[in-house]
């Protein structure tokens, strides 16, 4: 349980594939932070990460959605204000390796950490209502997709990394991991590659288009082919290609960007997802922060035509989206990089035992509420610890008096079952405790 012991801030980029998994990095240590409280500090944060790479050092962090905003002119000032850093860096001299096989020795015990169920903090007339705008605005011609979003709060119990723990089995993420800032947790589980670059060689793999785990094998086969065969999960991912495609030609080497792969299924234990791969050789002189400044926030999660997206999607959803859809990672000094997706990402101040979690899907002209409502609940399915367990409560009885401090007891109970997501009904509870102790 090394991982439970490191004090101070750490970063943990982790694959948790049961094939083709590459080593954990883990950065601990930090000789120095950078941050950003706002937009009006990104360009400083960025500029730091470059110096940064010339004297050798690695960063490793968050980036929240609203850094784009201060990466694009037209959005200065759009969208609600987020609370905390919305960009995050560790610099460090160095990282370890973690073999895939022993990054579960060095978490802690999956059962001492617990998640419920995501509950929606919008409800679903709210989020028809900003659906129904979304498509105004595709009927009107502005936008052709958005990726319209909404968080979530999840009950949690037990420490962060157990939580992890628990989770990182179920989820088998490509592009996970863990940031510690010291103040908050980024518990991800993406599947999701914003962007690695090597030898500066750029690879995407956009991500859109969902379908549920089918019960059987044969079910499973025919989702896959509907998936892979969809009109209009094919135009939502074509949609988002081409809009990677365009980001990375502002700084690619001309003729260089290439989609080798369209259309591809990946599965999951909970969904299927379609992704596509686009790659590009950057220009001489552009490295890693220049290539975030280019591309980030990831077109899979905003809409396009992109900066029109953002503007709709700030318009529409009822606050900031901080980390999810932003995205973690991180810088090597020699200039290679690696960021994710922050999606299915639970986002856990110190201390606090309910996390928040962002939802979403793509919106187009024929997306109907109820499918997109459904998507979007499917993905968070697999937060949910189905453990099965009950809540216990000792009370003292005596035939004069009857249960000593009922009301407490009451009280104690309503507040476990909250926070462990069990219906309760404080009322009922106590006619049938009075019920049972009548004779």
């Amino acid at each position: 349980m090394a991982g439970a012991l490191i004090s101070g801030p750490f970063v943990l980029l982790d694959d948790a594939r049961t094939t083709g998994a590459v080593p954990a990095r883990l950065y601990c240590d930090p000789v120095e932070i950078v941050r950003a409280d706002d937009a009006a500090q990104v360009a400083a944060a960025l500029t730091q990460l470059k110096a940064a790479q010339s004297e050798g050092l690695h960063a490793a962090g968050f980036m929240a959605y609203e850094v784009g905003h201060a990466l694009e002119a037209k959005l200065t000032g759009v969208g609600g204000t987020a609370r905390g850093p919305i960009l995050w860096f560790g610099l460090f001299a160095g990282y370890d390796e973690i073999a895939p096989d022993d990054v579960p020795a060095w978490l802690p015990d999956p059962a001492g950490g617990w998640a419920g169920e995501p509950r929606p903090t919008v409800t679903r007339e709210a989020y028809a209502k900003a659906l129904a705008t979304v498509q105004a605005y595709i009927a009107a011609g502005d936008i052709y997709q958005a990726n319209l979003t909404f968080p979530n709060r999840v009950s949690t119990a037990g420490h962060p990394l157990a939580i992890y723990a628990g989770h990182r089995a179920r989820a088998q993420a490509g592009y996970g991991g863990i940031v510690w800032t010291g103040e908050e947790w980024l518990l991800s589980l993406s599947p999701e590659l914003f962007f690695a670059l090597q030898d500066g060689k750029v690879t995407t793999k956009p991500m859109k288009g969902t379908a549920t785990r089918g019960r059987t094998v044969v079910e499973d086969a025919a989702l896959i082919a509907e998936l892979q065969s969809d009109p209009k999960q094919r135009a939502e991912n074509l949609m988002i290609v081409d809009l990677l495609r365009n980001d990375l030609s502002r700084v690619a080497v001309p003729g260089s960007v290439a989609v080798p792969h369209l259309f591809a299924v990946e599965t999951y234990p909970t969904v299927h997802q379609m992704t596509s791969t686009v790659t590009a050789q950057l220009q001489p002189g552009v490295g890693a922060v220049d290539l975030i400044s280019a591309i980030f926030p990831c077109g899979s999660i905003t809409g396009a035509p992109k900066i029109r997206a953002m503007e709709v999607v700030a318009e529409v959803e009822a606050g900031p989206r901080r980390a999810y859809t932003g995205s973690i990672g991180r810088i090597d000094a020699n200039g290679d990089a690696a960021f994710n997706v922050a999606i299915r990402t639970l986002h856990l101040a110190a201390g606090s035992s309910e996390a928040t979690l962002g939802l979403g899907s793509g919106i187009v002209a024929d997306s109907v509420l109820g499918q997109e409502w459904d998507e979007c609940r499917a993905k968070g399915k697999f937060v949910a610890d189905h453990r099965r367990f009950d809540l216990i409560e000792t009370m003292r009885f005596e035939p004069a008096s009857g249960i000593l401090l009922l009301d407490l007891h009451l009280a104690r109970m309503k507040a476990s079952a909250r926070a462990l997501d069990f219906a309760f009904d404080a009322h009922a509870a106590r006619n049938e405790l009075q019920s049972s102790t009548f004779r």
